[in-house]
């Protein structure tokens, strides 16, 4: 079943929305955050959280810090059920508007080698391999790539599509 445009919402989430934040974690990571963890982060003013609602149930979110020209994304995470209908593109589309009207310059990231559907998804907004860091996935000692994004080269992209 496609979901209806109407239905999504894309929201800055805060603090009442840890529960939820945490129970999508379980489901969709081997080394989830916690209540704790999120309830910490969200105190400080760095920290933002992206959450894509489907008539009122958190169905996806982006999380990343912001601090001066530059950001980075600590996690996205989709719904099993509402994967591969669009979301973590909705999800990045925000991410980039707000970085734009925030002034940032840099967006990076880490992801597991293995994770191709997500290297993808980054590597069609325009992010590039810089690194890796070896052994970065303690439940599994996998290497992380370390991916970045300049917003001037993401303006050149013909990624005026919508999603």
């Amino acid at each position: 079943m496609k979901l209806l445009e109407q239905e999504l919402q894309i929201v800055f989430l805060s603090r009442e929305h840890v529960d939820d934040l945490a129970g999508l974690e379980k489901l969709c990571f081997t080394l989830p955050w916690d209540e704790t963890q999120f309830s910490r982060l969200m105190t400080g003013e760095h920290f933002k959280v992206l959450g894509i609602m489907d008539c009122g149930e958190l169905k996806g979110y982006l999380s990343f810090l912001h601090v001066r020209d530059q950001a980075e994304i600590m996690n996205l995470a989709v719904h099993p059920g509402k994967r591969q209908k669009g979301l973590g593109k909705k999800l990045m589309k925000a991410l980039l508007d707000y970085c734009r009207i925030h002034g940032v310059q840099w967006i990076s990231l880490e992801v597991r080698m293995s994770n191709v559907p997500a290297i993808s998804l980054y590597q069609g907004f325009g992010f590039k391999e810089v690194g890796r860091r070896e052994k970065y996935y303690t439940d599994t000692g996998e290497d992380a790539l370390v991916l970045q994004l300049e917003l001037a080269d993401a303006l050149k992209l013909p990624f005026s599509q919508e999603v």
